[in-house]
């Protein structure tokens, strides 16, 4: 397995490769699928994904937003849903090379707290918490 970026000239071609995954995505954000495919459009959210060479198939999603930061370039995971999470993890590696090499100078991923110790042991330290309450 490996991560790959997406062109966003080949997204619509591609699309039976990361589309499916939005529907969990929408489920767990509440934000409609619509809305999702929108940012990614609108070229608001780089598509990444995990695939599986021997499989030939996606294990994983990953969306990536750039913000910056004064002069750093900062890649934020914004989201990261699919199966067998232990098998491609590991993989953060080659998400962060990739990172780099787009000029990012820090990874800020926006996780679920099974996540944490994983990244922690990474080298990741929390910086902000967010949290949620409905009204």
């Amino acid at each position: 397995m490996r991560f790959l970026a997406l062109p966003f000239d080949d997204l619509e071609r591609l699309g039976p490769l990361w589309f499916p995954f939005l529907k969990k995505i929408s489920a767990r954000s509440k934000e409609p699928i619509g809305d999702l495919s929108a940012q990614v459009g609108r070229r608001e959210v780089e598509i990444g994904i995990v695939w599986d060479e021997t499989e030939r198939t996606t294990h994983a999603l990953v969306g990536i937003r750039y913000r910056q930061r004064g002069a750093d370039c900062i890649g934020e995971i914004i989201w990261l849903t699919g199966r067998g999470m232990r098998e491609w993890r590991h993989l953060i590696g080659e998400l962060e090379d990739y990172l780099r090499q787009r000029g990012c100078q820090e990874i800020r991923p926006i996780c679920r707290p099974g996540w944490a110790p994983f990244l922690r042991e990474r080298g990741y330290t929390i910086t902000h918490y967010t949290m949620e309450k409905r009204l």
